[in-house]
This record gives structure tokens, C-alpha cells and sequence, in this order.
């Protein structure tokens, strides 16, 4: 039997995204980290968090650092351009002035040449409740960060952080499931589903959003994946949709159409992750989705609440 893989994410996050942050945890690993350390068998890229600092995949683990040299010496490590570090997140009781010489006999046991200042790979060791624990250490890149910057945007819009966040949480982290944003302005959850490589799509019923939607997607080099159409004529179905939906300060919308808008996305998706400033929890019931989990995240001075419904 294979031996399953063991993952050890190093997560954190502004207090005021707490909420949010546990719930795309809870979304994709099914569990919530403590003292914001994660553990899984699961394997997800730490980029495609804003949450995920690192992760390490745990080559091996033991009780005494010792055992692990022995690992080594048995399971010969060739590589040139690595790098060795410690893992200091994790928080271990390992004073600074002994970890070089921890690094130094691990390096003893690889066979090729480091690279210190651009390394392909980074190998590291840490020590997390009492165990050593050595393997790759991948960080984020935060290229994310870099699609703040995007040529059309407007106020009121989701951030970077929270579009890419509620994408993994429709998705539950699964790459082979389609979402579809039916209202997706000019395309913030596109381009960031895109950009992990989730099978996302977009419909806006505004013409003038539709076209900048595809110039945000054309500046990432994405593909366009907007259509100007209304979502109620969607006749495809997905597996979830993410709905953020328009609301009375920033549009002229009646409770009715709120509703619609519900409704539509109840019978085109599986599982709908809503966002709105207000309470809608009566919507969601009446267009036959249960609410099974939620978050509340705070955006200056207004709160947005996401509803996870099925």
C-alpha cells in the first residue's frame, strides 16, 4: 500500500479576515489550522492562498534528529540548486545558535552543490510538537498580489483576496469542477479562478462591464471567459456558482429581482457561495439551497457576509 503524503501548511491572516480565512481552510482541508499551523495529506499549491505562507511536504519524521540523519543516509538526496533552511514558523523550542549546525549535518547528507542565493528547491527542517520534520518547503509566490493593478475596477467591487478566496471555496480547492460567476462584473473572480486554473466562466448582463471584464483577462493573458448575456438565459449548468449580488446602495435592484437572481443561481448550480451586505438568509431557503457554513468579512466600513449553500 502506498504511503499517503503529509503536508504541514504555514497559514496566517489580518485579524479582520479570520473568519474568512477558516472558512476556505475548512473548505478545502475540511479541518481549521491551530495556532496557525495546518496539517493534511492533502496537496494544495501555497500560492493559490492568500492564507497559505508555506508549505512543507514532510519527507521524513522523527522523534530525534538523529534518526532523520539516519533517513538520509538511507534515502539518498541527489540535487544540485537547493537551498537548506529552518523553519522558524513553527514555532519549535530549538535556540538560534544551534539550528546552523542542525543545517550544516543535514547538508553533509545531500549529494550535490547548493545554491544559497537562487536556489530551484528549498529543503527545510523544522520541529513541531516534539517530532523533527524535514522535506520541501514551498512558499507563496504572491503573484496574486500583482492583480490589484488591473486596468478597469470600480469601488465597490470584491478584492483580490476575497475573489480568489471565495473561488476555493466553491471549488473545495477541486480543479475539475466547473463555476460559473453569473454576474460577474468586470471579472475580478475570472481572473483569479483562471489564474489557479479552475474551469471558470462569467456571464454580465452590463455590455460596458463584459468589455472591461476581457480587457482585465487580456492584461493577465487569460482567456476571455465573459460573455455579455443575461444570467437568466444560462442554460448550461455547473457544478457551483459564485453570486455577489447587486444591492440597493450601489444599484437599482428590487427585492424581487434579488430573489431572481437567487433562484436562477439555484437552478443552474449545485452549490451557490453568495455575497451580499445584507441579510438574505430567507432568499437562500425560499429558492431551495441550505446554508451550510458562512463568513463575515469587513471591508472598511461595510460587512459582507458569504454564505456557503447547497
Amino acid at each position: 500500500m502506498k504511503e499517503s503524503k503529509k503536508f504541514i501548511y504555514i497559514i496566517n491572516y489580518p485579524t479582520f479576515e479570520e473568519e474568512l480565512c477558516m472558512l476556505e481552510m475548512r473548505s478545502i482541508f475540511n479541518t481549521e489550522p491551530k495556532d496557525k499551523i495546518l496539517i493534511s495529506d492533502i496537496n494544495f499549491n501555497p500560492s493559490n492562498s492568500t492564507f497559505i505562507k508555506s508549505r512543507l511536504e514532510v519527507f521524513h519524521e522523527e522523534e530525534n534528529f538523529q534518526d532523520i540523519l539516519k533517513k538520509l543516509e538511507k534515502n539518498i538526496i541527489t540535487l544540485d540548486d537547493f537551498r537548506l533552511e529552518f523553519i522558524k514558523a513553527l514555532k519549535a523550542d530549538v535556540p538560534f545558535s544551534e539550528r546552523f549546525g542542525y543545517l550544516s549535518k543535514i547538508g553533509d547528507k545531500i549529494m550535490g552543490v547548493p545554491d544559497i542565493k537562487a536556489p530551484k528547491l528549498v529543503l527545510a527542517l523544522g520541529k513541531h510538537k516534539g517530532r523533527w520534520v524535514f522535506g520541501l518547503h514551498e512558499k507563496n509566490d504572491n503573484l496574486w498580489s500583482t492583480h490589484e493593478k488591473k486596468p478597469c475596477s470600480y469601488s465597490n467591487s470584491l478584492s483580490v483576496r476575497v475573489a480568489k478566496t471565495v473561488v476555493n471555496i466553491a471549488a473545495n480547492g477541486d480543479k475539475n469542477l466547473r463555476i460559473i460567476d453569473p454576474c460577474c462584473g468586470v471579472g475580478t473572480t475570472i481572473v483569479e479562478g483562471l489564474s489557479m486554473g479552475y474551469e471558470i466562466w462569467g456571464t454580465e448582463i452590463s455590455e460596458k462591464n463584459t468589455n472591461n471584464a476581457k480587457r482585465n483577462l487580456g492584461f493577465f493573458n487569460l482567456e476571455p471567459r465573459v460573455t455579455h448575456q443575461d444570467m437568466h438565459t444560462i442554460k448550461e449548468n455547473y457544478d457551483s456558482s459564485i453570486v455577489d449580488i447587486p444591492y440597493g446602495l450601489f444599484s437599482h435592484i428590487t427585492k424581487e429581482q434579488q430573489q431572481d437572481i437567487i433562484d436562477t443561481a439555484r437552478r443552474i448550480s449545485k452549490k451557490m457561495i453568495l455575497i451580499t451586505f445584507e441579510d438574505l438568509d430567507h432568499m437562500v431557503e425560499k429558492s431551495g439551497f441550505k446554508i451550510i457554513d458562512r463568513c463575515a468579512v469587513t471591508k472598511g466600513s461595510f460587512k459582507r457576509y458569504i454564505l456557503v449553500c447547497e
